[in-house]
């Protein structure tokens, strides 16, 4: 059986389940199964140990191994997932200079201080405090199979900060001393994952299409080729002198172009293939002939980058015996001549399934039910539970304490007594004290109904010297621009939550208002609740986007990051993707299905 290794950078380890076919799913183990994978390496997770679920780590069948930053939270990470009926390790590290602390491991005693053989070896020459600092930030596993030793690694961006550029470049050659210290030992390397280099021009669209305007020995094209990192990469793999790996892909395709692995999704470059190839299976030399395929998968989503993966074939030849794939990538003896004769021992320490949260568990299913425990509140008899006050009383006894504090509502005596006439029932749809208003859907505005009907009502008691027992007329629907003064206007407007505001007309001649010098007749203008939302919102909504020319459809709003006077300052621009070429290349008709030239300054 052949082993297939899938390197992915997911730009975040639950990214790619918005898209499919992984949204159908939303499974790790599915995902893996259609990737084919037997060995997984992810890029870039964006969490920290402690947010691992089950779903990350107890996956029926597979192994896992994680590191993460140590300091800068949601930052870089790396893990390897390995299908535990083809391929387990031995051993396994964290970090590439082996200068952290194992898990269980005695106090000051790192990976290299163990005993020989407890270590994977091939430990780059750095200092301790330097090597601390380079494996802190989450970018490096390195897993022993046995046949080889596997480097899983997110490198270290390129920046114009020239203390992150000696960051970079110190992984670099911390990394590239491991690799050829490891095959000085006689020791097989695979690497794999984003490496954030493309070493010739033939991998970055930028550097294409440069070299095609310009020359391959134009100043630009030299400069561009002799950056320190691709130079790195470059003396790293064949056809280098010094050469020690090969780099699995190319191998496959040496004259292949656009074939690249990253793209930018701030100008939406994937849909035209400008991008670059930064993500490699890199493997030794003398490893070359084992790979029966190798390639990128472009065609898959979910993230900035895309899934490259390499099969190792299912026999292999070692100094000129054939010998089966799958007795050499397990521990001894679980497999011999490709068929399981043992059951897998206990996986390295640094398996994620040794977790104190996830040791001695087996599925998401069997957490669930552990944690789970029925929450029932004590009662006198445990046997049976009290049921809970309906909800319709809830609302009458808020309408009734709102209204004492106000000093508004009538006495509580009489309320009571109005309220025992009725009959109580569950329908929360029915108003308990039966008020004139259309009934209300929520228990606020309820409230205010009450409380406003009430106030009309012992007004008028108080202001004609009798009890009103007869309901008060609702207002007409059909005439809501002036409205004829009742005696309860004043304290109407006194509400703040009445969506109805009293307007005093003109040629009101009403005896009561007459009698009350210091109302204010003011004409008021009615306001609505929806029109006044709706000048709020129109007065924060954001512009809306202009029109590009060449295709008459909405742009695209964008900052610009490049140092100068205009760094910070965002501008509009055709919202389709770039084109094969780049932003250089502009459409030149509405049919055209890349970026036009329309640009405008935001403000």
């Amino acid at each position: 059986m052949s082993i297939r290794i899938v390197t992915w950078n997911v730009n975040g380890i639950r990214n790619p389940f918005g898209y499919m076919p992984w949204s159908e799913t939303k499974n790790f183990g599915t995902m893996f199964d259609i990737l084919e994978a037997d060995v997984v390496c992810f890029q870039e997770l964006k969490i920290q140990s402690k947010d691992l679920r089950d779903d990350m780590v107890l996956i029926p069948g597979w192994d896992s191994y994680f590191t993460f930053p140590k300091h800068k939270k949601g930052y870089s990470g790396v893990a390897i997932y390995t299908r535990q009926s083809k391929i387990s390790p031995i051993k396994a590290e964290e970090g590439i200079t082996g200068h952290l602390l194992p898990t269980g491991a005695a106090r000051n005693t790192s990976y290299r201080d163990l005993p020989e053989d407890q270590q994977i070896g091939g430990y780059p020459t750095i200092d301790k405090d330097d090597g601390v600092v380079l494996d802190s930030e989450g970018r490096g596993l390195v897993v022993d199979f046995g046949l080889f030793v596997l480097i899983g690694t997110y490198c270290p961006v390129g920046r114009d900060d020239s203390v992150r550029q000696d960051f970079r470049m110190a992984w670099l050659t911390a990394l590239e001393g491991r690799i050829r210290n490891l095959t000085k030992m006689g020791r097989r390397v695979i690497t794999v994952g984003d490496l954030n280099i493309a070493p010739e021009p033939i991998d970055n669209a930028d550097a294409w299409e440069m070299r095609k305007r310009l020359g391959p020995d134009s100043s630009e094209m030299l400069e561009w080729n002799e950056t320190p990192a691709k130079k790195l990469l470059r003396g790293l793999c064949e056809p280098s002198e010094e050469a020690v790996m090969v780099d699995v892909v190319r191998q496959f395709f040496p004259d292949r172009v656009a074939m690249y692995t990253h793209w930018d999704t701030k100008i939406n470059a994937r849909p035209g293939n400008y991008g670059s190839r930064i993500d490699y299976v890199v493997a030794s030399s003398s490893m070359k002939d084992w790979f029966e395929s190798a390639d990128i998968q472009n065609g898959l989503h979910g993230s900035d980058h895309c899934p490259v993966y390499a099969v190792l074939k299912p026999e292999i030849e070692i100094d000129g015996e054939r010998k089966v794939l799958l007795d050499l990538v397990n521990p001894a003896g679980v497999f011999v001549g490709g068929e399981r004769k043992r059951e897998l021992p206990p996986p390295p320490k640094m398996s994620a399934r040794l977790i104190p949260h996830f040791r001695g568990r087996r599925s998401i299913k069997d957490m669930f039910q552990r944690n789970t425990v029925a929450k029932v509140a004590p009662t006198a008899d445990s046997s049976t539970q009290e049921p809970v006050q309906s909800r319709g009383e809830d609302d009458k006894a808020r309408i009734l304490a709102s209204a004492e504090d106000a000093d508004l509502l009538t006495t509580q005596t009489e309320l009571n007594s109005r309220l025992a006439k009725r009959p109580l029932d569950d329908d929360s749809n029915n108003d308990p004290l039966d008020l004139p208003e259309p009934i209300q859907s929520t228990p606020k505005k309820a409230k205010v109904t009450a409380v406003a009907w009430t106030i009309r009502r012992s007004s008028k008691s108080r202001q004609t010297g009798r009890s009103s027992q007869n309901p008060v007329k609702p207002l007409s629907q059909s005439n809501t621009s002036t409205l004829i003064p009742s005696e309860s206007s004043v304290q109407d407007d006194c509400l703040e939550n009445s969506s109805q505001l009293s307007v005093v007309s003109n040629n009101t001649t009403d005896q009561t208002v007459s009698e009350s010098p210091n109302l204010d007749t003011t004409p008021k203008k009615i306001i609505d609740p929806a029109e006044s939302r709706a000048s709020w919102n129109k007065l924060f909504t954001k512009p809306s986007a202009p029109l590009c020319d060449g295709h008459s459809e909405p742009a695209k709003k964008m900052q610009t990051k490049k140092p100068g006077v205009n760094n910070g300052r965002w501008f509009w621009m055709c919202a389709r993707p770039v084109g094969p070429s780049g932003p250089r290349e502009r459409s030149g008709g509405s049919n055209d299905e890349w970026r036009c030239k329309y640009f405008k300054w935001y403000r």
